[in-house]
């Protein structure tokens, strides 16, 4: 680690620590109140009330009931929040050796706009308020569109594409303002645990049922969250009980596409828990033939268009106050099951893993957090987290066997098969610091290592030798973060947010082979690198209505962990990283504008991010090819993206919300690609694959009494998208899709409080792609399967 690194976390350490130990708790000042809704008078169990920039609060119980310890003296904004009602923020003074009574009346809101965030700023802030702009789906909106994972959850969000690249094993890619996966920081409860390796299937994988929220904040996240944050974070908050129930729900689907879950949450005195599982079915489907879309052959082509799955989560939440006094202990635990199978459809596909055509896909993953917060009398805080995680795949497919078949014109005796095993560890150590000064200003201070260590093996053919080997693959990084962040109230009307974090990045790839195919390995790969990035925002609050938001700052993505490597079941073995390959660079320009008023919300939400030294995934030269890998990576270009996002909600009646979104994007390379070069379609590889330059949707929501209709339309636009054709390369090219539109609707009715009964139906017009292609299972831009239609009971005790 070089001296430079060292010297700054000393100097974070010697300040955040003595300063965090040698302040006193003074635990005279309490701040207690009951919360009811306005217009019957009935207590909201469950609603949480916080103190602002702070994360002291507490959630009240089952009259309605609330109490805060520990509170400091002084001025403090109180924030007064629940599910399907207006978010109320009281400024308060509290004064030693008192106990002030503060109770909340809630107005029914039915608007989704109200909520304390907390990704923006690593500060619980109210989402009006918040000096970065925030996006949130709540566990409703989750519900309303009956998602089963992560996947569903975000499809529709305006700025974000979710889609599948592979119809052998479903392998998922989001993008959030045009860029890539490894662009976006994916964040669990505040924690970037979500692996390389879990990226490729994860959005898939991961249950909704335990969501209380899901935060969006696009834009420049590197001053905060360190590499990969450089498109913005995406921050999955967990459910914490306020209170005693329990939840269990059935859905029934077509194609097998059933979802069985429940939850259970108990809140007593200073201790909390939550349980929770998961299961997800879903049938192989096989749709659409080769070369044209369904609306013209209604056939089958034999390769599957939706993979047969079985994931299940299970995990539990506990929560623990006042150990110490003014202080909480969380420890959040996850066990993640999945297989997965797909390719050419056959009777024995499902017995025989090493069948030709197909792949399997077997994931075992386990998580463990552990978080410890204390807070003291003049309103600084101190946080310390360590996550660590295990990701275990193993997979099959036809690579070796085909590769081994056309080599000896016969299959490969059955003790050379091997399947691709691959076991990812990951620990993330965290340590922060918030520290008021004056009135004016709120110190942030953080320290973040994380260790990634990757083993990897699989069976191949050498290119060179014709020889098979069995490859071995180890990687590791080290990462530290260091961060400073100051929230500077100027005014009531001006807020200005200045950070900076320094990153250091150490990683090593080593490779080997067996038998004559590299036994003794290759040279290790190795990189080193430290970073800088700054990050600044100005919020100004025109009016209580009006609020203008502007950001900019720098962003980096290191060169390693690539999703696109560990999609390959061959691996990263086969996948060359040079030593020499720069890390991607950015710069990040937004600017926005919110109105609100009790009935209606518009949106407008500008941005420009230019990337240099902007990374693909090309085939290996020959002498790379020559070392064993088929595949590199390179810095191809640089490279831009921007556009306009609109978005408004606006309530017809208190039963009835009609929003919709629109959003023109451009994204281009500084020049045209060399892989296409010479060919007619050498002008359209300008701009940036699978990148819609419009898009659109509309929500229509109306819940008269114990009745819920909902209806949503995703609208895409044309897009460019790379075909390689493997059977006939002289017919590759970049394909201009077709724009579409797609429907999802669910009807809902509740009974007694207690029972919903929902039917509903994705892709409820039918669409389907008018293009597909066998021979790349990558060309997959829109829905390659039609309408699924489900059905489903809740429960709620």
């Amino acid at each position: 680690m070089s001296n430079q690194l060292i010297t700054v976390v000393l100097a974070i350490l010697i300040t955040v620590c003595p300063a965090a130990m040698s302040v006193t708790v003074d635990s005279s000042a309490k701040i207690k109140g009951v919360v009811i809704d306005i217009e019957t008078g009935v207590p909201l169990p469950g609603a949480n009330i916080v103190l602002e920039g702070t994360n002291i609060g507490a959630g009240t119980d089952a009259d309605g009931k609330f109490a805060i310890d520990y509170v400091a003296s002084g001025t403090h904004k109180v924030i007064a929040s629940m599910l399907g009602y207006e978010t109320r923020l009281t400024e308060i003074t509290v004064v030693p050796e008192q106990t002030l009574m503060l109770d909340f009346k809630l107005h029914e809101s039915p608007l989704s706009l109200q909520g304390v965030v907390v990704t923006g700023t690593r500060t619980p802030r109210y989402v009006k308020d918040a000096p970065f702009r925030t996006e949130i789906i709540t566990s409703k909106e989750l519900r309303e569109k009956s998602a089963q994972n992560i996947f569903e959850a975000l499809e529709g969000t305006p700025g974000i594409r979710v889609e599948q690249q592979c119809q052998a094993c479903n392998f998922t890619v989001l993008r959030m303002q045009g860029l890539g996966a490894d662009h976006t920081q994916f964040l669990l409860d505040g924690q970037p645990i979500y692996s390389g390796l879990a990226s490729v299937y994860g959005l898939q994988q991961l249950s909704v049922v335990d969501i209380d929220q899901i935060e969006i904040v696009k834009g420049a996240g590197s001053a905060l969250y360190g590499s990969h944050a450089v498109a913005g974070a995406i921050n999955i908050i967990s459910s914490k009980p306020t209170s005693s129930s329990a939840t269990a729900g059935i859905e029934i689907g077509d194609y097998g596409t059933n979802k069985y879950d429940f939850s259970a949450g108990m809140k007593k005195d200073k201790l909390g828990i939550f349980v929770f599982g998961q299961q997800n079915l879903g049938d192989i489907i096989d749709e659409t033939s080769d070369g044209i879309g369904r609306d013209e052959v209604y056939q089958s082509d034999g390769i599957s268009d939706r993979v047969k799955t079985n994931s299940r989560n299970f995990g539990a939440n506990l929560f623990v106050d006042d150990i110490l006094g003014s202080d909480e202990l969380s420890i959040r635990g996850r066990l993640l099951n999945e297989q997965r199978q797909g390719g050419e459809i056959s009777d024995d596909m499902f017995e025989n893993p090493f069948t030709a055509g197909t792949e399997r896909i077997v994931t075992d993953r386990h998580t463990l957090s552990v978080g410890y917060r204390k807070w003291f009398s003049i309103g600084n805080e101190i946080d310390l987290s360590v996550s660590y995680s295990e990701h275990k795949r193993n997979a099959t497919n036809d690579t070796f066997l085909g590769d081994y078949e056309a080599l000896h014109g016969t299959l490969p005796p059955v003790e050379l098969m091997r399947p691709y095993i691959a076991d990812e560890k990951l620990c993330v150590a965290g340590i922060n610091y918030r520290h008021p000064l004056g009135e004016k200003h709120r110190l942030l201070t953080g320290l973040e290592y994380s260790h990634n260590k990757l083993d990897e093996s699989g069976k191949y053919i050498d290119a060179g030798t014709d020889e098979d080997y069995t490859s071995f693959s180890e990687k590791h990084a080290d990462e530290v973060g260091v961060y400073l962040q100051d929230e500077f109230s100027l005014s009531g009307k001006v807020e200005l947010v200045g950070g900076v974090r320094f990153d250091y990045h150490r990683s090593e790839d080593n490779f080997r082979g067996s038998g004559n195919v590299f036994p003794g390995g290759i040279d290790p790969i190795e990189y080193d690198e430290s970073t800088v990035n700054p990050r600044f925002a100005l919020k100004y609050k025109a009016s209580d209505k009006l609020i203008f938001r502007g950001s900019l700052g720098t962003g980096h993505r290191t060169p390693y962990g690539f999703s696109e490597d560990l999609h390959l079941c061959s691996g990263s073995p086969r996948v060359y990283k040079s030593s020499e390959l720069e890390a991607e660079k950015s710069f990040s320009l937004g600017l926005s504008a919110d109105y609100t008023v009790s009935k209606m919300t518009l949106n407008v939400n500008l941005y420009r991010t230019e990337l240099k030294n902007a990374i693909g995934f090309a085939e290996s030269d020959a002498e790379i090819i020559a070392l064993g890998y088929d595949y590199q990576w390179e810095n191809i270009d640089d490279a831009f993206v921007q556009g306009i996002e609109l978005s408004g909600q606006y309530a017809l009646t208190n039963d009835f919300v009609i929003g919709a979104n629109f959003t023109f994007s451009q994204a281009e390379y500084e020049s045209t690609r060399d892989d296409w070069a010479g060919t007619p379609y050498e002008d359209d590889s300008k701009y940036m694959s699978r990148y819609p330059e419009t898009a659109a949707g509309f929500k229509l929501d109306y819940s008269p009494q114990s009745w819920g209709f909902v209806l949503n339309g995703n609208y895409t636009g044309k897009m460019y998208i790379d075909y390689f054709s493997e059977d006939d390369p002289a017919s590759s090219k970049i394909h201009e899709t077709e724009n579409y539109i797609i429907f999802d609707a669910q009807v809902s009715k509740r009974f007694y409080e207690r029972y919903k009964l929902y039917i509903g139906a994705k892709n409820l017009n039918d669409y389907v792609q008018e293009e597909k292609h066998t021979d790349d299972a990558a060309f997959m831009y829109a829905p390659v399967y039609g309408r699924i239609v489900y059905g489903g009971i809740q429960v709620t005790l």
